[in-house]
């Protein structure tokens, strides 16, 4: 099975979005709403999000983790017991080694 994911335009926006402010973390909510692409919200950004939890996207310079910080949100978005699955994005500055 590959970890290979395919990547809509969105989430090339959000990349580079990311590559931009590297070492920023941003939830896959408030980076939808950055990036500014028309009718994209969060979940539109899910798919990359749980890709960039992989080894893989951890070479080419991004993580993610469950229920991470925020630029933007943090302190305003509610918490609550129970909710599992928010992700929050990082661009770690690195490029993968070929």
């Amino acid at each position: 099975m590959s970890s290979m994911v395919a990547l809509g335009p969105e989430a090339v926006a959000a990349l580079q979005f990311l590559d931009r402010r590297q070492g920023e973390w941003y939830c896959i909510d408030c980076l939808a709403a950055a990036v500014g692409i028309d009718g994209v919200d969060g979940k539109a950004l899910d798919p990359l999000a749980v890709s960039m939890s992989m080894p893989e996207a951890s070479a080419a310079g991004y993580r993610s983790k469950v229920d991470g910080p925020c630029t933007i949100c943090d302190g305003r978005r509610p918490r609550s017991e129970g909710l599992k699955g928010y992700r929050s994005v990082q661009s770690l500055g690195k490029r993968a080694k070929v």
